[in-house]
């Protein structure tokens, strides 16, 4: 059975019984190209390339729901984002926006210890080229009217926050763990 090198719930995935349930949970269910228990499948099968083409693992957004409700406590959330990092790595960008998005805001996380709601979407609007920045900044407008004047957006940069620094560092060790890095 093929698995990306970072996936490693091949015994998992062949426990799946095909009941559905992890899709029936999803909240973007009804975004999906392919619900998990058809990408479980197509893995079996080795369609490689339309596992790692499909809209569906770009889209998880680790609310947990259907690692919770599976009858056989199958990681769908693990494998998922697994199959999102291993076809970003590969440079299958299926959803390029949404790849943006979490690059941009991990950036700022790291930078900041917090989100800057006005430089976020200017950031990930503009990567996709000028044209596209001034499409969808005008598209976004009025919701950034309304973050605006419900003081949700301010006209400031945002500072970082106090203890940046043990941010930072906690988020370097998170990543060398993800990385299988030592643990202490």
């Amino acid at each position: 059975m093929w698995m990306p090198g970072n996936v490693d719930a091949g015994e998992e995935i062949k426990m799946c019984m095909n009941c559905g349930v992890c899709a029936g949970s999803c909240p973007l269910r009804f975004n999906m190209d392919y619900p998990p228990r058809q990408i479980f499948q197509m893995i079996r099968l080795g369609r490689r390339e339309e596992v790692l083409n499909a809209k569906s693992i770009m889209l998880c957004t680790s609310c947990y729901t259907c690692k919770v409700r599976c009858p056989r406590s199958i990681p769908v959330i693990d494998v998922m984002h697994g199959l999102a990092h291993y076809a970003i790595k590969q440079g299958i960008l299926t959803r390029r926006d949404t790849a943006n998005f979490g690059r941009e805001f991990w950036n700022q996380v790291y930078k900041l210890g917090r989100i800057d709601e006005k430089d976020l979407p200017r950031r990930v609007f503009f990567a996709a080229g000028f044209i596209e920045g001034i499409k969808s900044t005008l598209k976004y407008m009025d919701m950034g009217l309304k973050l605006f004047l419900h003081r949700r957006m301010k006209l400031l940069p945002e500072r970082k926050i106090k203890g940046i620094q043990s941010l930072r560092k906690m988020l370097d060790k998170a990543e060398k763990m993800g990385k299988g890095g030592a643990t202490a």
